[in-house]
C-alpha cells in the first residue's frame, strides 16, 4: 500500500475541520467556568473554527468552484492567525483597544482582497497565494507568540511558555512550507493545484495538530491562571491586599532559609493603637479604611523584599531584611514616625494613627513561631508603657 493510500490529504483536511469545530464548541461551552476569560475563550473558539472552515474547504477543493477553495482556505487561516493574536492579547490583559481591533480588521480585508486578485487557477498564482498566505500567517503567530513572552506569567506558568512555544513552532513550519514551494520542492500542477508528494503529506499531517494544540494550549493557559488566581484568593488578605496569615508560616520560613550570609531578618510585630476607639467613633467602614491606609505606609515605607503580614483584626507582621541588628531597631522607628505623620483624612478630618511596635531579630536557632511570640511579647509591652512607641530588647524607645 502507498503513502498516498494511507494519507489521503482530503480526508485529512476534512477530519481537522471537523476537529476544529469540535475544539471550538469545547471552547465555548467552558465560558461559563472562566467567567474571567470569557472574552478570550471566545476569539480563540472563532479563530478555530475559521480554521476548520479553512480546512474544510481545501478538504471540497474539487466540489467547490477552481478558485474558491483556495479563496476560502487561507481567508480561513488568515482569520485564525488575526483571532488568535487578539484571543491571546485578551487572555493575558493587554488592552484591546477599539484602534487596534480595526487596524486588524482593515489589514485582514485587505488580506482577503489580495487573495480574490490572485484567484487565477496557475501554478504562479497558487505561489503567490502560498506565499501571501505564509507571510501573514506567521506575522500574527509571532504577535500571538509575543503577547505570551511578554506577558508576566511567562516566569511562572509552564503552559505560558508552552504556548509560546508551540506558536512559535508552526509559525517556523508555514515558513519552512512556503521556502519548500518557492524553491520547488513541492511540485505544482499548471492549475495550482499540488500531487500528494511526500512533503505536502507530511506538513498536512503536522498542521492537522494544530487545531487540537491551540486547544488545550488555550485551556492549559486559562486553568493555571485560574490556579494562580485561587492561590492569591488563599495568601492574601482580601481587605488590604497583603499576605494572610495563613500562608505566613511558609513565606516566613522561605525568607528565613534565604537570608544572607552575614545579614539579618527582622521581625516587626505592628499594633496600631486604639483601633477599637477608632471603630467606635467613626464605624467598622472607616475602621476598614484605616487599615488600609496602615497598609499602604507599611508598604510603602519597608524594603520591597519585605514579607508584609495582616496578622490580625488590628495586628500587623513584617519580616525585613536589614543589614544588621541596629537598622531593625532603625526600621521600626522610623515605621512608627512615619505612621504618626500621616493621620488617616475623612473629608476635613484628620484621624490620627499610631502604631506600637515590637522587634526581634532572627538568630540562628530561633524558630518563626519563637520570633513572632517574642516580638508579640515586645509589642504588649510597647501598648502597657503608653502606645506609640518601639520595643526591642525589652527596652522601650519612647518617641
Amino acid at each position: 500500500m502507498t503513502l498516498a493510500a494511507l494519507l489521503h490529504i482530503p480526508t485529512v483536511y476534512l477530519l481537522t475541520g471537523f476537529g476544529s469545530l469540535v475544539g471550538a464548541v469545547i471552547l465555548l461551552w467552558l465560558r461559563r467556568e472562566h467567567r474571567e476569560s470569557s472574552p478570550a475563550l471566545s476569539l480563540f473558539a472563532a479563530g478555530i473554527f475559521a480554521l476548520g472552515v479553512g480546512f474544510m474547504a481545501f478538504a471540497a477543493r474539487e466540489p467547490l468552484t477552481g478558485w474558491l477553495a483556495p479563496l476560502v482556505g487561507y481567508a480561513g487561516f488568515g482569520i485564525c492567525a488575526v483571532l488568535i493574536w487578539l484571543g491571546s492579547r485578551q487572555l493575558y490583559g493587554h488592552p484591546r483597544t477599539e484602534g487596534l481591533t480595526l487596524m486588524a480588521g482593515l489589514v485582514l480585508v485587505g488580506y482577503v482582497v489580495a487573495l480574490f486578485a490572485l484567484r487565477e487557477p496557475s501554478a504562479n498564482a497558487a505561489i503567490a497565494r502560498i506565499s501571501l498566505s505564509s507571510a501573514f500567517v506567521v506575522v500574527f503567530m509571532g504577535l500571538a507568540a509575543f503577547e505570551s513572552h511578554r506577558s508576566h506569567l511567562i516566569a511562572s506558568l509552564r503552559s505560558v511558555r508552552l504556548m509560546r512555544a508551540l506558536l512559535i513552532l508552526f509559525g517556523a513550519l508555514v515558513t519552512v512550507r512556503a521556502i519548500m514551494f518557492l524553491a520547488h520542492g513541492i511540485a505544482l500542477h499548471p492549475d495550482g493545484s499540488a500531487p500528494p508528494a511526500v512533503l505536502r503529506m507530511f506538513f498536512a499531517a503536522v498542521f492537522s495538530s494544530m487545531p487540537f494544540a491551540i486547544t488545550v494550549s488555550v485551556l492549559s493557559v486559562v486553568n493555571s491562571q485560574l490556579s494562580a488566581r485561587l492561590h492569591r484568593m488563599a495568601t492574601t488578605d482580601d481587605l488590604t491586599g497583603l499576605v494572610s496569615r495563613r500562608s505566613l508560616q511558609e513565606s516566613g520560613d522561605r525568607l528565613l532559609a534565604s537570608a544572607p550570609q552575614g545579614g539579618c531578618i527582622a521581625l516587626l510585630m505592628i499594633d496600631v493603637d486604639r483601633f477599637k476607639a477608632i471603630n467606635d467613633r467613626h464605624g467598622h467602614a472607616i475602621g476598614d479604611l484605616v487599615l488600609r491606609h496602615v497598609a499602604g505606609l507599611l508598604r510603602h515605607t519597608l524594603r520591597r523584599d519585605s514579607l508584609i503580614v495582616r496578622y490580625g483584626g488590628d495586628e500587623f507582621c513584617a519580616l525585613v531584611p536589614v543589614p544588621s541588628e541596629a537598622a531593625a531597631f532603625i526600621v521600626a522607628e522610623r515605621l512608627r514616625a512615619n505612621m504618626e505623620a500621616s493621620p488617616y483624612r475623612l473629608d476635613s478630618e484628620r484621624i490620627p494613627v499610631t502604631l506600637s511596635i515590637g522587634v526581634t531579630v532572627h538568630r540562628h536557632g530561633k524558630t518563626l513561631r519563637q520570633l513572632l511570640d517574642e516580638a508579640d511579647r515586645r509589642a504588649y509591652r510597647a501598648k502597657a508603657d503608653g502606645r506609640n512607641r518601639v520595643v526591642a530588647d525589652d527596652v522601650p524607645l519612647a518617641a
